[in-house]
């Protein structure tokens, strides 16, 4: 193990000089000044390292001794933390627990030495001046490590998806930000460009690259990462569910049907699947949506709808999802969306956000006219569910309609993206 190889922070001038930030840069550095671990997820390329070397780099601009940072990655080797600790402290020719200075400990896809949260847990509890900065790929690793071992002690931020805006500031499109209404049609198309390119190093490419790109994200997850955290039966099955799913982006999950659709030769049961269904999320490839009641609980009982985890996944498929479904699935994500709602009618309505406290739906239709039967599922719910306001988000159509159920407001695509639901 040689830490200066990963120290390149450690050389008298240098930056690691990452201009574009990600918006969760802000609150991961504010979380830097407490003693809280601070544990970053997300899929595979997301941007979790280089936000950690931009958190470096600002550290040393506010001043932080360069010395005091070290950052260390497991993907290619996985020394003892305590071994990691012990090098540093004889090659600086310190004793940190007798220190009067604060370090920073940046530890790059933990989850891949084994009992990594004891060890994490023994100097966070002993090291009274060592903060850690830790990512990971998997949330396997945050439920089996974090909620078990390092309850109460970390504050945990998940990295999604490119939203909209950071979409334009990785295209060097900040102009368009600052004067939406005067750029509104360049931002129009700039959003159905956006859609499908939701990881950084593909925001400048074709869509055959991005489908090579994300191919070869899931082939990583799906034959390297989840059988090494799980016992896995047969990775071809998964990588079939998972095609599955990008191509029907918001499918409903039927266990049974799903068994049926991926029996070939022999048969798949379904407790499989459903287990398969609980790696992928574990994984961060897939996210589910939950059927909205009362209560809002999410129960595993309830009828339940699949996404992956971005947009750019679901180009895997042979043909890919219409791009008024990927806008769909868009939206769930960057909304953190949790609930979808659908009755025995058959009624729906894609999302359901909590708004001050009211269930707030958000109907996706990006389509040039909204008819009347396009309006049938959000006011089903409002009547239900007494929620006085509703979003229809839409392709250009832009107003607000009164009803007898309530408000419901029409926003465009790009403009609900670029500026929330409350815009005007």
């Amino acid at each position: 193990m040689e830490l200066e190889k990963y120290c390149f922070h450690w050389r008298k001038g240098y930056r690691y000089d990452f201009p574009i930030q990600r918006e969760a840069f802000g609150a991961l550095f504010r979380s830097l000044k407490g003693r809280r671990i601070t544990v970053l997820t997300g899929t595979r390329r997301t941007g979790k390292t280089t936000l950690m070397k931009q958190l470096i780099d600002s550290l040393v601009d506010k001043g932080v001794p360069s010395q005091n940072i070290i950052y260390f990655s497991f993907d290619e080797e996985q020394p003892s933390i305590g071994d990691i600790v012990d090098e540093y402290q004889l090659k600086r020719g310190l004793d940190i627990v007798s220190s009067s200075e604060k370090f920073f400990f940046f530890l790059d896809e933990v989850q891949k030495l084994e009992d990594w949260q004891n060890k994490v847990k023994y100097f966070y509890d002993h090291y009274k001046n060592l903060k850690f900065i830790i990512t990971g790929s998997a949330s396997l690793f945050i439920r089996k490590g974090v909620r078990e071992s390092l309850a109460g002690r970390v504050r945990e931020f998940y990295l999604g998806p490119l939203n909209f805006r950071e979409y334009l500031n990785f295209t060097d499109n900040n102009e368009l930000i600052s004067k939406p209404q005067l750029f509104s049609d360049t931002l129009k198309k700039e959003f159905e460009r956006y859609i499908p390119r939701q990881f950084i190093e593909m925001v400048q490419e074709s869509e055959g690259e991005v489908q090579n790109y994300a191919l070869s994200i899931l082939e990583k997850v799906v034959y390297i990462d989840i059988p090494k955290l799980v016992e896995l039966d047969d990775p071809n099955i998964l990588m079939s569910l998972v095609k599955l799913i990008s191509s029907n982006p918001g499918m409903l999950v039927d266990y049974s049907r799903l068994a049926d659709a991926l029996s070939s030769g022999s048969p798949v049961s379904r407790v499989r699947i459903s287990n398969y269904i609980r790696y992928l999320e574990d994984a961060y490839i897939i996210r589910l949506g939950y059927n909205y009641s009362r209560s809002g609980v999410k129960s595993a009982r309830k009828m339940k709808k699949a996404y992956t985890s971005n947009p750019s996944l679901s180009l895997i498929s042979t043909i890919p999802p219409p791009l008024a479904k990927l806008i769909e699935q868009s939206f769930f994500l960057n909304m953190s969306s949790e609930f979808f709602w659908r009755n025995p009618q058959k009624q729906e309505v894609d999302l359901i956000l909590d708004h001050e406290s009211k269930p707030l739906p958000v109907e996706i239709k990006y389509k040039n006219q909204i008819s009347k039967s396009d309006l049938k599922g959000i006011k089903s719910f409002m009547t239900q569910h007494k929620a006085d306001r509703g979003i229809v988000i839409t392709k250009d159509t832009e107003r607000i309609q009164q009803t007898p159920q309530g408000t419901i407001q029409m926003i465009p695509a790009w403009k609900a993206a670029l500026l929330g639901l409350d815009c005007s």
